[in-house]
């Protein structure tokens, strides 16, 4: 009797799996013997399944011919991560400020020379825009994108007072018809991962009334940037200290 496809499938993948699970910290790149000999398969059986996480990134083999995890075991953990961010912190944090505030808020990441939307929150009451998740948009323009810049190292006037307030205000920048405040949060190691931002129509006295939401929104970042940080629960004291010098 054949065996079942599917059974074959699920099989393959489990085996592949297992390889994937044979590398650690201490452990990080292993020989084709070594390998084959742990997940008890034969070394042309495990070459093949190699070979075929190669295929997609999830397997590398280096110069002496040892094997590694690839750069797609990176995205996978980094896009689990960043989910799991999302439900547990970042969404709770921004509806949290919005309620407190009354306008919608968002959360931006870079994407290379562009900046996405990842999270947004909308105030039922609020008088914007409806920008939509996932949104693209400048990284030179628009408040988020420039604290993001500026938590990068960009030089320049403009970036170096952004470092030295913490935050920074646009208005009709990015979009005529909005404006909005940005400021940093940051993740492990004090690396820049996005940026907090409230946004509200462009309209009269729009400037002033955005900054005046900096100590809250300062605030929110800096406990955010805590959360995130994925440390000791000094974090958020060293990130308070850290605030009027984030340089990198």
């Amino acid at each position: 009797m054949s065996a079942n496809p599917e059974s074959t499938l699920v099989t393959a993948a489990t085996r592949a799996l297992a390889i994937l699970d044979i590398f650690t910290m201490e452990e990080p790149h292993l020989g084709l013997s070594e390998i084959a000999r742990r997940v008890r398969l034969a070394k042309s059986t495990t070459l093949r399944l190699l070979k075929t996480l190669e295929s997609s990134g999830y397997a590398v083999q280096n110069d002496n011919a040892q094997w590694r995890l690839g750069p797609a075991t990176a995205s996978l953990g980094a896009r689990y991560q960043i989910a799991f961010d999302i439900r547990e912190n970042i969404e709770p944090a921004l509806r949290r400020l919005s309620d407190s505030i009354g306008e919608d808020t968002s959360f931006f990441v870079r994407d290379g020379g562009r900046r996405i939307r990842l999270v947004k929150v909308q105030y039922p009451d609020a008088q914007h825009n409806r920008a939509t998740v996932g949104e693209s948009m400048p990284l030179d323009r628009g408040a988020a994108g420039k604290v993001i810049l500026a938590a990068a190292g960009q030089q320049g006037k403009l970036y170096d007072e952004i470092r030295a307030r913490g935050y920074h205000v646009t208005v009709g920048e990015a979009k005529v018809t909005s404006a909005s405040i940005g400021v940093p949060v940051f993740g492990s190691r004090w690396r820049i991962i996005g940026a907090l931002c409230i946004g509200a129509p462009a309209e009269a006295g729009v400037e002033t009334k955005l900054a005046g939401f900096a100590p809250q929104l300062k605030r929110a970042a800096e406990a955010l940037s805590a959360a995130l940080s994925y440390e000791s629960d000094g974090a958020a004291q060293r990130l308070i200290k850290a605030r009027a010098t984030w340089h990198p």
